[in-house]
């Protein structure tokens, strides 16, 4: 828990940054306080903060499109005449993942107070689009994620760490991405124990300490995003490995593309999206033993003809082609 905090007061720390010509990335301040004082200081706290980058960054209000994703932190200033108010869910924030009902319900009402109050709603994943406009009885458009094809679909040279790793002469099942307790752990500890060397990608946020001393495990930590294809396509089998849970079944994990589009075998839960998306490509498994059994398949069955059609799934989904689908809908 400390690491999320600390992670998540990271993100916030940064502001807001320039991403491109004309295209700023806000990450609003706010206090995690769910009470009607809590309500009425973050209030204050998110038109303060618009009010100075407006300001500072001569940003034109009725020039200006608000694009709102995964929070509700900028309804306060939804009453402000933007050229277009967009939000897009890639999660559900009403289906946040707790036990306590006073909070959902308090969380539910915000999330119907944005998706009221903006022009435009998409949402990531089939299963997020049916619950928005169940909550907001508005019609929303279907934006899935996607690639950076041309970054993961190029042909690179291994890392030599992933060659030290090869060397021993296993196949390799990765992962890459944050590593937090709703990972399905045992899922890499029994491939491990079963013929395969298995990379495990990204800052761990979870408890991993079971898994820290075990052969033919091997964490990496974080890596740069550009030097990313130089490890995975050392990757045998590759892994979306998660607990199923409401958030899992709402998702669309983007590195589902990313695999693809380096043409890997995968192996995921039984994610709806990916399964109507990609059912034909993708392996699927419900418990670690099925994983072990679906990586070995994956191995067996493997050919030229099935890598191409999975660069050639992914060649459809390109950031490119997203941005023609926005483009056509805000006009």
């Amino acid at each position: 828990m400390r690491k999320k905090i600390l992670n998540k007061l990271q993100t916030h720390l940064k502001f807001i940054r320039k991403a491109d010509q004309g295209v700023y990335v806000l990450v609003p301040f706010y206090i995690p306080l769910f009470s009607a004082t809590g309500d009425k200081i973050n209030d204050m706290l998110i038109r303060l903060q618009i009010a100075v980058i407006t300001f500072f960054l001569g940003i034109r209000i009725r020039e200006t499109i608000l694009w709102i994703s995964g929070s509700f932190t900028l309804s306060p200033v939804l009453h402000k005449p933007f050229y277009r108010k967009i939000y897009q869910a890639a999660d559900l924030i009403s289906d946040f993942r707790t036990s306590n009902q006073a909070l959902l319900k308090e969380l539910r009402r915000k999330e119907h107070y944005l998706g009221t109050h903006v022009d435009l709603l998409f949402a990531s994943s089939p299963n997020i689009r049916t619950k928005l406009e169940q909550l907001t009885g508005r019609q929303v458009s279907l934006l899935t994620h996607g690639v950076n094809f041309t970054h993961f679909n190029t042909a690179v040279e291994v890392n030599p760490f992933m060659l030290k790793v090869k060397a021993s002469g296993l196949p390799v099942a990765g992962y890459f991405g944050t590593l937090s307790d709703a990972n399905d752990k045992e899922v890499f500890r029994i491939l491990a124990e079963r013929g395969f060397s298995v990379v495990i990608i990204g800052k761990v946020l979870g408890d991993y300490s079971s898994l820290e001393n075990l052969d033919n495990i091997y964490f990496t930590g974080p890596v740069d995003f550009k030097e990313l294809p130089s490890y995975a396509r050392a990757f045998d089998v590759c892994l979306l490995n998660w607990i199923m849970a409401d958030w899992i079944y709402n998702s669309y994990p983007v590195k589902t593309l990313e695999y693809l589009a380096m043409g890997k075998p995968i192996v995921s839960c039984p994610i709806p999206v990916v399964k109507e998306l990609f059912g034909s490509l993708v392996y699927f498994a419900d418990t670690p033993e099925e994983y072990l059994e679906k990586a070995l398949l994956a191995l067996k069955e493997n050919s030229r003809e099935l890598s191409e059609a999975r660069v050639s799934a992914a060649a459809e989904h390109t950031w490119e082609s997203k941005f023609k689908t926005i483009e056509s809908a805000i006009q």
